[in-house]
């Protein structure tokens, strides 16, 4: 039996964008059965912290180098695949320490299994792992202690494989906001059925030989084609037939060497490639963050200058220049001595009220606005953003730096073997001149050839018999999802009733695996919606996601989402974290969306993670349950609130305008906008 992960508890300790309340402390939300709205505005960190959630799990792996595709291959791979240095970098980017201290928690329950992960966020570091309170022995090595993670975590799920894991986080449990279609993507949806529906030897099985004959028959037509390039050579060439065997051997020897230098230039080169790469991205970061750093001192200064032109508006320019060139960077613009020291007695005098020429009481002038300090909240929020800036642009200065020096590292390596190869070919061109010329070398070409067409003959006969097996598993598999298809179109009914105003069902058809190029061979089910519209009769299948809307294809994907936990789990808990359901929805179909995300967090002991910016209302009301003015059910609903307006680093955005935004939240908790 599949078990899908409940989410219980998460901590987020030293993150610099989720500072808490008060500030300082840690990010801690218990996950309570039913809704946990995850809210904010623009740039606080809804995305981050849904990504926390999928990383805790997945660690640094994923179904590609950069996380999971738009759509899936013909085959999945059959190991995870390790992150990239820009997708482990996700959390450390995002803060001017990167990250270096910043640990997540996560607790989920499988089943009555309970496990805590915790991992560091700067490179996803499993740290430590508990099975129901009894802590995991991890290896040193970390590529060992992934695979202990992750063999642990497939036997919580009850799956066959790591890989399995990836795919249903990303197709069932997270809806994300790059939404990688279960029901739209042929692919995935095959490999969803196989993973959820097939016991999990079976639905292995299936796996290991889907990638079996895709693999003969990639070798195959590879063999094919070198098999046509020799005969080319064969039919074109006739020379050179007798060779001396001691210069033979030699050249042998040599061409070894050059193959091994050729080849080392290769990687060197790809490396080189993708640190040319991260080095033009490291650069881009630090000039923003210089930018920014200096933007951040000029505010300062902005502030400091309109005080005292509030403050002393007789002040002559010139003097109100100087006195700025202290206060700014402690520098006399007169005699351009250091005057740190002056500045400091300079803001203690403006912040008594006393003026910075002649000292005078605050009672004792006359051109003088009445205050008596210099913006101090302003400039206390501008002191802290350039502290902010300028550890940001460090971390930035210090990446660069170390990429700029590997990349020389690699171009002198390159050079190197650039060099080698240089030699290597001028010496086996001296050794060519020495072999003794002859009519042709047919009869190498001719083995040569005859072993690569029996090469071809394996790989076609090693793909027909893996072809051959596997259509035996597609039975077997079939076997077992057509007796569920009904169980699955009648609750994909259920949910589809509630998310779309059109008539739609789910309908199973037989479709091919297209796993040998050029061939459809493999006959597999799988599902398409059927669906209502205005200009036809009746209900029209619909095979492409371009046949409907933006908003229905998420929506008949969302139904077929469900329809798949209500199946695969037999009716157990589970958890949906959604990013941004309101995107693409007019404000009638929030509504009916929010009432069916409500009916999902309701039944059994579900949890539903959702993050909204507040753009729509009326469907955050709709999955709290309607209007209300009860004060329990108003400090419930806050007890449903991870607020990011409060716990999460201000932006501009909310410096600017962060009262509307808490009204706007209050709006939406109440039901009663104004």
């Amino acid at each position: 039996m599949i078990r899908l992960p409940i989410f219980t508890e998460l901590t987020v300790s030293n993150y610099g964008l989720f500072p808490g309340v008060p500030k300082g402390t840690s990010l801690e939300w218990a996950f309570s059965s039913g809704l946990t709205l995850i809210t904010g505005v623009n740039g606080l960190g809804k995305t981050t912290l849904l990504t926390i959630l999928l990383r805790s799990l997945t660690g640094p792996f994923d179904l590609t180098s950069a996380g999971v595709p738009e759509q899936l291959e013909a085959v999945l791979p059959e190991a995870p695949v390790a992150l990239n240095s820009q997708s482990i970098r996700f959390f450390a980017q995002r803060v001017a320490d990167g990250a270096e201290n910043t640990i997540a928690s996560l607790t989920v329950q499988f089943g009555k299994q309970v496990v805590r992960i915790e991992r560091r966020l700067d490179d996803l570091t499993l740290l430590s792992l508990r099975v129901n309170r009894e802590e995991a022995s991890l290896p040193t090595r970390r590529g060992e202690r992934e695979a202990l993670f992750q063999e642990t975590i497939c036997n919580l799920f009850g799956l066959g494989s790591f890989v399995d894991v990836l795919l249903i986080l990303h197709h069932i449990v997270f809806f994300l906001e790059n939404r990688p279609g279960a029901l739209w993507d042929e692919n995935a949806q095959r490999q969803i059925l196989r993973a959820l529906l097939l016991d999990k030897d079976l639905a292995t099985q299936v796996a290991e030989y889907e990638r079996k004959v895709n693999g003969a028959d990639s070798r195959a037509r590879n063999i094919s084609t070198r098999a046509y390039n020799i005969h080319k050579e064969l039919e074109a060439a006739r020379h050179r037939e007798a060779l001396s065997p001691g210069v033979h051997a030699e050249l042998e020897a040599e061409q070894r060497l050059l193959d091994a230098d050729m080849e080392r230039r290769q990687e060197l080169e790809r490396l080189l490639a993708q640190l040319d790469e991260d080095r033009k991205i490291a650069r881009l970061e630090h000039e923003k963050s210089k930018l920014e750093r200096e933007e951040a001192e000029k505010e300062v200064e902005r502030i400091k200058y309109t005080a005292l032109a509030r403050l002393f508006p007789k002040m002559e320019d010139a003097a109100r220049f100087v006195l700025l060139g202290i206060l700014s960077n402690g520098k006399c613009l007169v005699c351009g001595a250091e005057a740190s020291k002056r500045r400091d007695e300079l803001e203690a005098t403006l912040a008594a009220g006393f003026c910075p020429v002649c000292g005078a009481e605050p009672d004792k002038q006359d051109h003088v606005v009445a205050a008596h300090k210099v913006e101090e909240a302003r400039l206390e929020r501008a002191r802290q953003r350039v502290e902010v800036a300028r550890a940001d642009e460090e971390t930035a200065r210090k990446r660069l730096n170390g990429l700029v020096e590997e990349y020389e590292t690699a171009i002198k390596a390159i050079d190197d073997v650039r060099k080698a190869i240089e030699d290597r070919q001028s010496r086996e061109k001296g050794l060519i001149a020495q072999l003794p010329q002859a009519s042709s070398t047919v009869l190498d070409l001719e083995r040569t050839l005859e072993i690569t067409r029996r090469a071809q003959r394996e790989a076609e006969a090693e793909r027909a018999s893996a072809a051959k097996e596997l259509r035996s598993l597609f039975e077997k598999g079939q076997a077992v999802v057509i007796p569920q298809s009904e169980r699955l179109s009648s609750s994909f009914g259920r949910h589809v009733r509630v998310l779309l105003a059109e008539t739609a069902r789910l309908v199973r058809i037989d479709t091919s695996a297209k796993l040998i190029q050029g061939k459809s061979d493999f006959s597999v089910p799988a599902f398409r919606p059927e669906m209502s519209a205005a200009t036809r009769s009746g209900l029209a299948r619909r095979m492409e996601p371009s046949d409907v809307s933006e908003s229905q294809r998420e929506l008949i994907d969302l139904a077929f989402r469900l329809a798949l936990i209500d199946v695969a789990t037999v009716g157990a808990s589970s958890t949906l974290a959604m990013e941004t359901p309101e995107a693409s929805l007019d404000g009638l179909a929030m509504q009916r969306v929010g009432s069916a995300l409500r009916a999902f967090a309701a039944s059994r002991e579900n949890r539903l993670v959702v993050t909204s910016n507040l753009t729509n209302a009326g469907m955050i009301t709709a999955m709290f349950g309607g209007p209300t003015s009860k004060a329990a059910e108003i400090k419930r609903r806050r007890g449903q609130i991870i607020n990011l307006l409060e716990i999460a680093a201000p932006n501009r955005a909310m410096e600017r305008d962060g009262k509307a935004y808490a009204d706007l939240l209050e709006s939406v908790i109440t039901g009663h906008q104004s």
